[in-house]
Formats: structure tokens, C-alpha cells, sequence
């Protein structure tokens, strides 16, 4: 009987060292020492897609500064000529970011509602935003453009 309780207090003595190797490798395996940057592409890509909402949100609310700052020139005279809607609601769904050298191209989803003179016009498409990588600046939109009013009349 007495072997048992030394046997039994063995086992829980290497049960409990076990238990704190455990936790003491955890620890120190989740320690902040090694944590991981951020690849660059992972970072163009957060940007761009911020870029991408911020010109979503300025068209939604007409603010052309924001879209002048955000969109090259003559890319933005192209866009702002749609600004003629009463209100407008765009979703985007992002699918895939391609990067090159020269350009960010973001392939999307997007859903689009807009109101003009109390009507609702609906639309939805596929499109691709190109940026300039360097400045971030919206440069053109391939396939369906969601900035594009969906009326034959302005």
C-alpha cells in the first residue's frame, strides 16, 4: 500500500511537470519576439483596398476633393461627370488584387442603387480598378464601372 502512494505521488509529480513544461513552452513559442511582418504585397494590398472605399464612400457623398485626390485627373473628370444622382449606395466585394510593377488592379463585385429625381435604378456588375501603384490613384476601370450612372440621360 505504501509502494501505491509513492508510485501514485511519482505519477502526479510528472504529471504536474509536464503540465508546466507545457505551459512554459507555450508561452514562450507565443511570445512576441517572433512576430511576423506583414509581406509588401500585404501591404499594398490593405491600401488599396482602403483607397478603394474611400473613393466609394466620396462618390456616394459627392465630395469631389476627396475624388480628386484619389483619382488622376483625367480619370476623375470622366467619373464626375456621373455625379448627377439625388443619392447613391454602392457595395463592393473584392475577389482578387493583382500587383505588378507599375499597377494595383483590384477585381470586384459590386452592387450599385441609385436615386434620381424619385426613381430607383439598380445595377450590379464585374469590374477591375487599376491603380498607379506608386501614387495609389485610381488610373481607369476595366469591364463594368460602378461609378457610371446606369441612365442613357443625364
Amino acid at each position: 500500500m505504501l509502494q501505491h502512494k509513492k508510485m501514485f505521488a511519482l505519477y502526479n509529480l510528472v504529471q504536474g511537470v509536464a503540465v508546466l513544461m507545457l505551459i512554459v513552452f507555450t508561452s514562450y513559442g507565443c511570445s512576441g519576439k517572433g512576430k511576423v511582418k506583414p509581406s509588401d504585397d500585404s501591404l499594398i494590398t490593405q491600401d488599396v483596398i482602403r483607397v478603394t472605399n474611400v473613393i466609394k464612400t466620396a462618390y456616394e457623398e459627392k465630395d469631389w476633393d476627396t475624388l480628386k485626390d484619389n483619382i488622376s485627373s483625367e480619370f476623375a473628370k470622366n467619373i464626375m461627370e456621373w455625379l448627377f444622382f439625388d443619392k447613391a449606395e454602392l457595395s463592393f466585394t473584392p475577389r482578387m488584387v493583382k500587383i505588378t510593377e507599375p499597377k494595383v488592379m483590384v477585381n470586384l463585385n459590386w452592387q450599385g442603387r441609385w436615386i434620381i429625381k424619385d426613381k430607383t435604378i439598380k445595377n450590379r456588375g464585374v469590374g477591375i480598378l487599376v491603380f498607379q501603384r506608386k501614387s495609389m490613384k485610381l488610373i481607369e476601370i476595366e469591364g463594368d464601372n460602378p461609378f457610371q450612372t446606369p441612365l442613357s440621360e443625364k
